[in-house]
């Protein structure tokens, strides 16, 4: 696979675009092998409850940071 792209110069006025050809860099290989034969997605599944876990506790952290000042400026009055 071969990453192509166009690099453009850092003076905005400038007219000087260059075109660039990369080859993969070995890191992305290493990834998609990664991805392709190991079993990531099995254990994600394994800790599915502590994931939900988790973000159930993000939500209530969330819900507390924004209702709180309200509720205070409530109590206040």
């Amino acid at each position: 696979m071969i990453i192509e792209a166009t690099t453009f110069s850092r003076h905005i006025r400038e007219q000087d675009a260059g075109y660039e050809t990369f080859t993969n860099p070995n890191s992305l290989r290493r990834l998609r092998y990664f991805i392709e034969h190991s079993d990531w997605d099995e254990v994600i599944l394994a800790q599915e409850e502590w994931i939900d876990n988790l973000c159930i506790g993000v939500i209530i952290v969330a819900s507390l940071y924004f209702i709180l000042p309200v509720l205070v400026m409530l109590f206040l009055r």
